[in-house]
């Protein structure tokens, strides 16, 4: 038999190169999908081909269909199959709503919530015919909280959550399981980028007064991936009471 099949979208950094790094180590042949970090995904493709896995690197901006659809069907034509996705990419423009421009609200939500939709869209076509498959999608605890100057990211997040569950209905006859994960606070680029208060209101707000540990939240997400009754649900991957 092949060896599994994962895409992870927004795969060349952050925590979506780690969910990548660990489904290869599980012997998953993986794909890594980047947009604007060329050189981060080429460094990063060297690495898992050193270390003998089998990785392919696409390039596709998941806000666009055409993109998406290139993406979706150079996996099938390389591998013949596609057993998980996970729907990682993201991109933050934190303004409060007053300030906030156009472009800076239709951003966040095409990448953030249209890509996700417009990922599983494809994917589904080609895992209904397998009759099985699993989705997992990362959303944010903020998409349930909300959070000062994130409208547009809050709003795409939650839209995740709805997104999860319709979809987790609608695919479940043909044996595909979709989940969300709300992976917790990460000191990646993204998470830095909140600046150090943001970072202390995260420890004080732990129950446990530590961040989430990247390597346990890709630990998990690979065995959320690989079970075949769990559909539907929304993982709370924090230390942060909802």
């Amino acid at each position: 038999m092949k060896n599994k099949v994962a895409l992870v979208t927004g795969s060349s950094k952050g925590i979506g190169k780690k969910i990548l790094s660990e489904f290869a180590k599980n012997g998953y042949s993986v794909v890594l999908n980047y947009n604007n970090s060329p050189h981060l995904a080429d460094d990063f493709l060297k690495e898992l081909n050193g270390c003998g896995f089998n990785a392919l690197k696409i390039k596709a901006d998941v806000s666009k269909t055409g993109d998406v659809k290139k993406l979706l069907s150079e996996i099938i034509g390389n591998y013949g199959r596609l057993d998980v996705v996970v729907n990682n990419a993201a991109v933050i423009s934190d303004r409060t709503i007053i300030n906030m421009s156009d472009d800076e609200w239709e951003k966040v939500i095409a990448t953030n919530l249209s890509g996700g939709f417009y990922v599983i869209r494809e994917a589904a076509k080609y895992m209904i015919k397998q009759k099985y498959g699993a989705i997992i999608n990362i959303s944010s605890i903020v998409g349930l909280r909300g959070n000062s100057g994130e409208s547009n990211y809050s709003a795409a997040k939650a839209g995740i959550l709805g997104l999860t569950k319709t979809v987790a209905a609608e695919l479940g006859r043909f044996n595909i399981c979709v989940n969300c994960v709300l992976p917790g606070f990460h000191l990646t680029d993204m998470g830095k980028s909140g600046g150090d208060e943001y970072h202390h209101k995260v420890l004080n707000e732990s129950v446990i007064k530590k961040t989430t540990s990247i390597n346990e939240l890709a630990k998990f997400i690979v065995f959320l991936s690989e079970l075949k009754s769990v559909s539907g649900q929304v993982f709370n991957f924090d230390s942060r009471i909802i």
